[in-house]
């Protein structure tokens, strides 16, 4: 039998994972459903989809899979639609850099055997299905955050098929990856919006700040360009991890603070030296 996949949603990562599956498996059935008539249209063009949904309706039944690919407020609010197609064999999945909030939804509608969440670390600055590319998640890490009552049989295959797809997967509880995620995605996303927002505020009438701003400002802000609706989601949905994460941040600054007034000039060396070495121990690939 033809095996099918579903998604609800089907912007920069959806579309991706479906550009990556259609290359990887064309014989497979692809079927998406999108609030924005236009992506459906072009995703229909080009081929990546078979079936485009005007709703979440009978068109996912028999799905090996149900990928949730909208906002991670929506995604939760997608689960009960998405749950009545769910099926022995299913797997209903998220791409979600959020996971707490849908596997405590999840719990609560009694689906946990059929639910793996999931987060490739992998994005753009750039929205929406036209940027999406089947590369972008190969060889990216994408974890996943298995609830207590799937089986180990699902938690096989779903590894099997993300490595099919050329990515790296990586099993982590879903508590420990919100406050991963939380440390190293969404952390620098807030630092580059409020940096940005404070050159603005504070520049000159000339826009001098703007004007003169080169690499090291540009280099260190360009994930402020991405979508602004997907992290207002993302803060509110984290907001615990992000608080707390936040707290400690704000603690480092005042020591860094605090080396400057004082002129440590042995401290501020090792600010420098300290940060460059682990830097640079950061894998490249």
């Amino acid at each position: 039998m033809r095996q099918k996949i579903g998604f609800i949603g089907l912007g920069l990562i959806g579309g991706s994972i479906a550009r990556a599956i259609r290359q990887y498996f064309p014989d497979y059935e692809i079927v998406a459903f999108d609030k924005n008539k236009e992506t459906l249209a072009l995703a229909t063009q080009e081929s990546v989809i078979d079936v485009a949904a005007t709703t979440i309706d009978d068109n996912f039944h028999h799905c090996s899979y149900i990928f949730l690919c909208a906002p991670v407020s929506f995604n939760t609010a997608f689960l009960k639609q998405a749950a009545k197609y769910l099926h022995e064999e299913c797997i209903l999945t998220d791409v979600g850099s959020v996971k707490t909030n849908i596997h405590r939804e999840v719990e609560a509608l009694g689906i946990e055997p059929y639910f793996i969440g999931g987060h490739p670390m992998a994005g753009s600055e750039k929205s929406g299905y036209v940027n999406s590319k089947a590369m972008l998640i190969e060889n990216a890490y994408y974890v996943l955050t298995p609830g207590k009552g799937v089986s180990q049989k699902k938690i096989d295959r779903y590894v099997e098929f993300v490595q099919a797809l050329r990515a790296i997967p990586v099993l982590l509880d879903y508590r420990q990856h919100d406050y991963v995620t939380g440390t190293i995605s969404h952390l620098p996303h807030i630092i580059a919006a409020s940096l940005v927002n404070f050159v603005r505020d504070t520049d000159t009438k000339e826009e001098l700040m703007k004007n003169l701003a080169a690499g090291g400002f540009k280099d260190i802000t360009r994930i402020a360009s991405s979508s602004p609706t997907m992290w207002q989601h993302i803060c509110l949905k984290n907001k615990e991890y992000i608080s707390r994460i936040l707290g400690e941040y704000v603690m480092e600054l005042e020591k860094v603070k605090d080396l400057i007034d004082r002129e440590d000039e042995q401290g501020i060396y090792h600010l420098f030296d300290n940060s460059r070495n682990y830097r640079n121990s950061i894998p490249a690939s």
